[in-house]
């Protein structure tokens, strides 16, 4: 399946979606099966939200690029 369209809330083919789901709504995708000559048309949703702080910088970079040597 090839996703051919990305769209954000507010462009042409998103305004029905956008009034049903409001600020929830992150994107809407068109997907294409080549083999069955379907398309399909999936959307991102926020879903949860809640507090959240970053951890320390120095933390995240000694955990960036961990792959076992061989």
């Amino acid at each position: 399946m090839r996703t051919r369209l990305k769209l954000k809330p507010g462009q042409r083919g998103t305004k029905k979606l956008q009034a049903l789901y409001g600020d929830r709504l992150i994107c809407v995708r068109y997907r294409y099966d080549v083999e069955t000559g379907r398309r399909f048309k999936t959307i991102e949703l926020i879903v949860d939200e809640k507090a959240w702080s970053p951890r320390d910088q120095h933390d995240e970079v000694d955990h960036v690029g961990d792959v076992a040597a061989d």
